[in-house]
């Protein structure tokens, strides 16, 4: 019987990380500061798309230099990732929006 490599609570398979390796992704530490209701909503956000926080947040940066949406389909986002994104924001007590955060 095959045994996984034990991991920390919330974090991917050892699998899933030497997948990355073979395909030539290294990943690294970093040390960022984010608004904690926020973070709640995107690692929530990231565990319903079967990601890692991280990889939620890669996804997002690529689309973002592509100058598209990581949730869109064909170019819109589903009604059903709109809503689930509202309902976490409110769960979460994030009340404030991207204009917010350059005062």
């Amino acid at each position: 019987m095959a045994t996984k490599k034990a991991t920390k609570a919330g974090s991917r398979p050892a699998s899933k990380a030497s997948s990355a390796r073979k395909s030539g992704v290294n990943r690294i530490l970093v040390g960022v500061r984010i608004e904690p209701r926020l973070v709640k909503v995107m690692k929530a956000l990231a565990e319903l798309h079967d990601l890692a926080l991280g990889e939620l947040l890669e996804r997002v940066f690529w689309n973002a230099m592509d100058g598209s949406n990581a949730f869109a389909e064909k170019g819109k986002i589903p009604n059903d990732v709109k809503q689930q994104i509202q309902n976490l924001k409110q769960v979460y007590g994030v009340n404030y929006s991207l204009s917010d955060l350059a005062k």
